[in-house]
């Protein structure tokens, strides 16, 4: 009997993502952005140069290859084109101009993401990463800082309001907390916290000594350095003390950690607390199943290139680890933009 050949749809732009035809594209759009950003395209459109010969003679770049460039970014709404000048769309302008306060081009000015994820094939095969992300030994580490945690900053500013949001709703925040933020970053989750709650809370920001430096000036540029005081070194070397905070705030770290280093951090936060006193942890989290969100599983992926044990991990992980030191009343809030929140209670 003949078998009939079944031939699946890939190239249908109606099916669910992604269309496999596409995936090429996807990965070009990437480097194109990149390039763009390297050869300060946007920076020399800002500074008025918006013809191709000029834009190639301030980038030391070709005309041929500038205007195929620039044709790319025009195709990926970076940039715009009226006959034969470019300009700067509203994001590109905001984000991508070197020198602005909102700048978020350091990270692709550098080949980290494009060399990391070049190893994939060897770490899947190996299980083991390429290279540990931990320690500051290196001066390439602290570019890395300098350059991925302003980026954090910008993207998690909305997600970090919202999140103080919830908390509110919550009952959690009121006048006068002391909050620890464990890993702070650029403390952007803190600093919502502290804004909401007003000048009477105090928050200790802990992180390496390198990011510190990086949270204080964005806590000076947010106006509440005043109520910050700071607690440098590697969490996982730390007790926070006895009963001495109302808050506990870990966000967008835990996915560095598996469950045993997770449970250890979650113990020494729960003697920190003061009874009463709530944990807010905030990651890019799978569902249950571990089907999607796409964000968080391609994420996850990526923690495998550079941590033994890290994963994205689920709420239901994160409220058994929890429930597992003590932890009770734990509640499990959507903060959009795959972001997921979960607080739970010191009784």
């Amino acid at each position: 009997m003949k078998k009939e050949m079944i031939e699946p749809d890939l190239i249908s732009t109606e099916n669910e993502f992604p269309p496999i035809e596409k995936m090429g594209l996807f990965i070009a759009a990437s480097r194109a952005l990149c390039v763009g950003v390297q050869l300060a395209v946007f920076t020399h459109i800002a500074d008025g140069k918006r013809t191709v010969t000029e834009i190639a003679r301030a980038a030391e770049a070709s005309d041929r290859g500038v205007r195929m460039l620039l044709d790319a970014l025009v195709g990926l709404q970076y940039l715009t084109k009226s006959g034969e000048e470019y300009g700067l769309t509203p994001i590109s302008s905001e984000f991508l101009v070197r020198d602005k306060v909102n700048y978020m081009g350091l990270l692709l000015e550098e080949e980290w993401m494009w060399e990391s994820w070049s190893h994939l094939l060897e770490v899947v095969r190996t299980g083991k990463p390429v290279r540990q992300a931990d320690g500051v030994q290196t001066g390439i580490a602290q570019k890395f800082f300098r350059a991925y945690i302003p980026l954090l900053h910008f993207v998690n500013r909305e997600p970090a309001r919202r999140a103080a949001q919830v908390l509110l709703n919550q009952g959690v925040l009121q006048p006068g907390l002391r909050v620890i933020d464990v890993a702070c970053g650029s403390a952007v989750w803190s600093i919502a916290v502290a804004q909401a709650t007003g000048r009477d809370t105090s928050v200790t920001a802990m992180d390496l000594p390198p990011v510190l430096e990086i949270a204080r000036e964005f806590l000076k540029q947010d106006g509440v350095e005043n109520q910050y005081d700071f607690l440098p070194g590697d969490q996982r070397e730390m007790q926070f003390g006895q009963n001495v905070y109302d808050l506990a705030i870990i966000a967008r770290y835990i996915h560095d950690l598996g469950e045993r280093e997770a449970q250890d951090l979650f113990r020494r936060i729960w003697v920190a607390l003061k009874f009463g006193g709530r944990i807010a942890v905030t990651d890019w989290m799978p569902n249950h199943d571990r089907t999607g969100p796409m964000t968080p599983l391609i994420f996850a992926l990526g923690t495998l290139l550079h941590k033994e044990e890290g994963n994205a991990h689920t709420a239901a992980d994160y409220s058994r680890w929890l429930h597992s030191v003590g932890f009770t009343g734990i509640e499990v809030s959507d903060l959009g933009s795959d972001l997921t929140l979960v607080v739970a209670v010191k009784q």
